[in-house]
């Protein structure tokens, strides 16, 4: 059975069956291109159906990233779930999961996080892009030494975020000089690496200026 048949043939309240089409719509497009005429069509449903359901598109567009951002927390708590105990080990994990979603479902990352909608646009992705940061939050925050303040550590977690994020974001634009050593999964092992010695040895320290 197809994706689409499937999506169409699947139990469940509309609102949840238009996001689902577009989530799998979003797997071969990217959400500019993304139609809401065409959405309601593949569901055989009235073109009106996204907007009676969701307003207008950019909430419909929230509700659908929030429903891709959340299968990806998921995915990182079963992982976690199974990476044990250790604190290094779990960071690492938690980077190979989020650079999976990235890799795998690069038009819904985007748009979780892109400037066509905001976290405040729906509750669903406002709900999911807490459940990630409060996962990297958690993390992060294992590997410190005691007594980081929290807003010291919430600079760590966006300094770790942006550091796995920009390598990616590169190497995928194939912008990392060949001269490079290795390949972009060891450069972001690596990357954490150098970042939680580097919490280990300055702990409690104040932003630069």
């Amino acid at each position: 059975m197809g994706t689409v048949q499937a999506v169409q043939n699947a139990s469940g309240t509309l609102d949840e069956r238009l996001v689902e089409m577009a989530l799998q719509m979003l797997t071969d497009h990217p959400a500019e291109h993304l139609s809401l005429r065409r959405v309601a069509e593949e569901l055989g449903v009235s073109h009106q159906a996204p907007y009676v359901h969701f307003g207008n598109k950019r909430t419909f567009l929230a509700a659908v990233a929030g429903a891709g951002l959340q299968e990806a927390a998921d995915q990182a708590v079963a992982a976690l779930a199974v990476s044990g105990g250790d604190p290094v080990r779990r960071l690492h994990v938690l980077m190979a999961v989020y650079i999976s979603f990235i890799r795998e479902r690069p038009h819904v990352h985007d748009l979780a996080y892109g400037p066509l909608v905001n976290k405040p646009d729906h509750p669903r992705l406002q709900r999911a892009a807490n459940a990630y940061w409060n996962l990297l939050h958690d993390t992060v925050a294992a590997c410190q030494p005691a007594g980081i303040p929290e807003p010291e550590l919430l600079r760590r977690c966006a300094a770790a975020w942006g550091t796995v994020y920009g390598i990616a974001r590169l190497g995928a634009l194939d912008q990392i000089p060949s001269s490079v050593p290795g390949d972009i999964d060891s450069l972001l092992h690596e990357a954490l690496d150098t970042l939680r010695l580097g919490w280990q040895a300055s702990g409690s320290v104040g932003p630069h200026r």
